[in-house]
């Protein structure tokens, strides 16, 4: 039997070694973690996602590591609960609300005005960074997912819905109106294919689609949310949820701002 290419791709943190990550904001000790989580040691995820996505906020050693993170999303070598999280990890850093500036000594977060259009940020603009870099390495993450129907596939289509590719839509079709999927998996599938199809949503079609949950509801009702924040970036943070929710349980998400800023791995 011919093994998935995955299989055969090398070392996934290949080059982990010619990063200068001391010299990067929130870099220390990112190299030992990502060889952690490649050998599957407990913690490694929650120290990376700590690192990485300090309080929803994406730092220099941020876009660096998510290239690595996707070849250990993508490789079939790691511990399939290790690429569950990473995967959760990438789709939380494409949807962070802030990013760190000035050698990581300040934060600049998303803001809108009031026609919904999101303000210029101080440079660097690594939010944006961090989102392109994740763009680019969730088509190789969709690929070794294949055809299965998990919580972190609908998480990452749901962040990068621009990139994701036929197979993973019909997934998420599926999942969405099956009618036998857990009800939080299939509401991330409902937000990912609106998504995906760039259909139309205003804030009443987002609040429907809070009903499925209590706590997001109430977060929604009370406006956890940034002001003007449009309502398709809502629906994204709201599928993000669904989704979490789907894999790790009210537990998962229990303390987390829920409309705010994307939660991180348990």
């Amino acid at each position: 039997m011919e093994l998935p290419a995955a299989w055969w791709r090398p070392d996934p943190l290949r080059g982990v070694e010619d990063v200068p990550w001391r010299a990067l904001s929130g870099g220390l000790g990112v190299d030992d973690l990502l060889r952690g989580a490649a050998e599957g040691e407990p913690g490694a995820c929650d120290g990376l996602a700590a690192r990485l996505l300090d309080e929803d906020t994406v730092s220099e050693a941020t876009v660096r590591a998510v290239p690595f993170l996707v070849e250990l999303g993508a490789g079939y070598k790691v511990p399939a609960d290790t690429r569950d999280r990473v995967i959760f990890l990438l789709a939380a850093i494409a949807l962070a609300g802030a990013g760190f500036t000035e050698g990581g000594t300040r934060r600049t977060r998303r803001r809108w005005n009031r026609l919904g259009r999101e303000l210029p940020r101080r440079q660097p603009d690594l939010m944006t960074q961090a989102r392109q870099a994740v763009a680019l390495g969730a088509p190789k993450v969709f690929d070794s997912l294949g055809l299965a129907e998990v919580a972190c596939s609908m998480a990452l289509a749901i962040a990068v819905p621009e990139v994701a590719p036929q197979h993973v839509v019909d997934v998420a079709h599926g999942i969405a109106f099956a009618g036998s999927f857990p009800e939080p998996l299939q509401e991330s599938a409902v937000v990912a294919l609106h998504l995906v199809h760039g259909w139309e949503c205003d804030e009443s079609w987002v609040y429907a689609i809070a009903q499925g949950d209590p706590e997001l509801l109430r977060a929604y009702e009370e406006g956890a949310f940034p002001p003007y924040q449009p309502s398709a970036v809502t629906l994204q943070l709201l599928g993000f949820r669904y989704a979490f929710l789907a894999a790790y349980g009210q537990e998962g998400v229990l303390g987390m701002d829920l409309l705010g800023g994307a939660p991180v791995t348990p």
